[in-house]
């Protein structure tokens, strides 16, 4: 799939998911639609055994914007939690990332809907060790750009495939004296097209 290809018809259907889950399009490869939906099923702990077999993309390679899915975050009552609280500016439909350089970049979240977007809560990214797993990932570093609950939000980022990143949010203190007080929160980025410039 070229990346910078997007159907603008598949991108509308995801206004109407909750946090812009993927919609049937020909965005993507048929087995990308299948590892969708075999995650989907999965529980965090299951999901947490794919991450911790996957590798962490360049800096250079995560250059486009991506939509997005929350995965299982455990029952029925977490799972409804954390879908309101990533929606409570609007539904959250994806995440930009942008190189600055070999070693660092720049990303966004946006929400409400490919109609009518909002490019929300900048991040910091770079390549650094995992919060969920042994090794390295790439980190959404929220601090340096935002204010309030947000800055204890951590992002990481590992490779599915050439279209599709595996993510682990972590909610809850960095000092990691403090890591048992972290909600993880599994979540998949799939590619839809090129990124907004940032400045």
């Amino acid at each position: 799939m070229d990346a910078s290809t997007v159907d603008s018809n598949s991108t509308a259907a995801l206004s109407n998911r909750p946090c812009g889950e993927l919609a049937r399009s020909g965005l993507l490869a048929q087995a990308d639609f299948q590892t969708v939906d075999r995650l989907r099923e999965l529980d965090r702990i299951n999901l947490k055994i794919i991450y911790r077999d996957l590798a962490a993309p360049a800096i250079a390679d995560v250059h486009a914007e991506y939509g997005s899915v929350m995965l299982s975050q455990g029952d029925r009552f977490c799972t409804c939690i954390v879908r309101k609280l990533f929606s409570c500016k609007g539904p959250w439909i994806g995440k930009g990332f942008c190189p600055i350089d070999r070693e660092r970049g720049q990303g966004y979240n946006v929400f409400g809907t490919p109609d009518s977007r909002k490019v929300l809560l900048p991040m910091d990214t770079y390549i650094g060790g995992s919060n969920v797993v042994n090794g390295a990932a790439y980190i959404l570093d929220y601090r340096k750009r935002n204010r309030g609950a947000v800055c204890w939000l951590r992002g990481e980022l590992r490779v599915l495939s050439e279209n599709l990143l595996l993510g682990m949010g972590t909610f809850g203190p960095w000092n990691p004296r403090w890591a048992k007080l972290r909600r993880t929160i599994p979540f998949l980025l799939y590619r839809t097209g090129p990124a907004e410039p940032q400045t």
